[in-house]
């Protein structure tokens, strides 16, 4: 399936813009309000739309394909052979005739049989099942999308790898779950967001935050505000102190519970809090409940929980670790180094059947640059042709 996002003043106009480059075919995967053209009464739209059929017209164009026939180049070699032999007939005589035309007769059934083992049929269904392997995809999704596959792939039509990658990435993009920006337009009712940040040791917690904090503050004129409990790291809290002091936004430090709702008093002004929290592996439940428990009973607060988890992790891992953090009830996920691994198939299960959307994802270390807002289609070309940093992804 090609996927690709289309820019409008408004709905209609973005669709006109779908409809002439994709045909009536297209099926409209997402939509969002575009932050870079119109209004502000009107900010336009940005809709991402794919194109579903198995062998659409541009398909026939598709790079990869052969430009020769094998089994031309070897008839070719055959009707040299047979010059070679009628020539030595010439010059050896009529009485080797009978024994070059045994050996010419033996010529075409070995050079068929040759053909026809060299290059067996392209079978798209098998296609489907070493990619999906090389990929990284748990043996159940695996079975679970080739069977989808085989549902949509009975035509009888000549079918390249390219073809059947987009058919995977159709299927894949349909089931991954996605949030969009965790943060709204507008301050309400005076509250702050307070979005809190919790993962395993090691993800890129800091990172993120200050990732997102930068984009905040230079791009969309947010104030924000950064509340750190992370005291078991002194080295996190100074990482934290650096980024605030770079993007001139204020950071309070919170070693108990109690110390906490007059750190979030002091940022009160802030339009956005964002929570850094100390890595565990097995959840950190008890250490974060009461700072849990202060944050959700502030009368004031809009407060979310957000889970980060890494891209490198394995599926049995990202599954213990959801497991391990659901008593902080994520509203959200981030997936950071999506750059340090070459098969992001392990994702799948973990976007695919939590139903905890993904909010951000984390392509590198640099800051604010490499994150990006999580996109469906994106994702799902990702996980089946591997991650790569070509500026083409979308961005919050």
């Amino acid at each position: 399936m090609m996927i690709k996002s289309f820019e409008g003043v408004d709905m209609n106009d973005a669709l006109r813009k779908v409809k002439k480059e994709l045909g009536s075919d297209a099926v409209i995967l997402s939509s969002r309000k575009s932050e870079r053209s119109g209004s502000p009464a009107s900010p336009g739209v940005v809709v991402t739309a794919g194109l579903p059929q198995v062998d659409p017209p541009w398909a026939r164009d598709l790079p990869g394909e052969p430009e020769e026939n094998p089994e031309g180049v070897r008839l070719s070699e055959m009707d040299a052979l047979r010059e070679i032999i009628a020539r030595m007939e010439r010059e050896w005589g009529p009485g080797s005739s009978r024994e070059i035309q045994g050996l010419l007769s033996r010529v075409g059934p070995l050079s068929a049989g040759f053909l026809a083992s060299a290059h067996p049929p392209f079978d798209p269904v098998e296609e489907a099942g070493k990619i999906l392997a090389s990929c990284g995809f748990p043996e159940e999704d695996r079975q679970d999308l080739m069977e989808a596959f085989r549902l949509l792939s009975f035509q009888p039509v000549e079918w390249s790898s390219s073809q059947v990658q987009s058919l995977l990435q159709f299927l894949v993009a349909q089931k991954l779950s996605v949030a969009g920006s965790l943060f709204s337009g507008e301050r309400q009712g005076g509250r702050p967001q307070i979005i809190l940040f919790a993962g395993p040791t090691g993800v890129g917690k800091t990172t993120t935050i200050a990732k997102i904090a930068a984009m905040l503050v230079a791009r969309h004129r947010r104030s924000v505000g950064l509340v750190n409990f992370d005291t078991y790291r002194i080295g996190a809290v100074e990482q934290l102190r650096i980024y605030g002091d770079l993007m001139g936004v204020p950071v309070e430090v919170v070693s108990s519970p109690n110390r906490l709702s007059g750190a979030i008093e002091h940022l009160q002004e802030s339009e956005v809090i964002l929570v850094d929290t100390a890595g565990r592996s097995e959840g950190g439940s008890d250490e974060m409940a009461p700072f849990l428990s202060v944050l959700r009973s502030g009368p004031s607060w809009d407060f979310r929980t957000v889970l980060v988890v890494a891209a490198t992790q394995k599926s049995e891992d990202l599954s213990r670790t959801l497991q391990r953090f659901s008593r902080i009830r994520p509203d959200a996920l981030v997936v950071t180094k999506v750059d340090e691994t070459g098969s992001l198939g392990s994702l799948y299960p973990l976007l695919a059947h939590s139903r905890i959307p993904a909010a951000y994802v984390g392509t590198g270390q640099k800051v604010p640059e490499d994150i990006e807002l999580a996109h469906g289609g994106r994702l799902a070309q990702w996980m089946i042709e591997g991650w790569s940093r070509d500026g083409s992804g979308v961005r919050t």
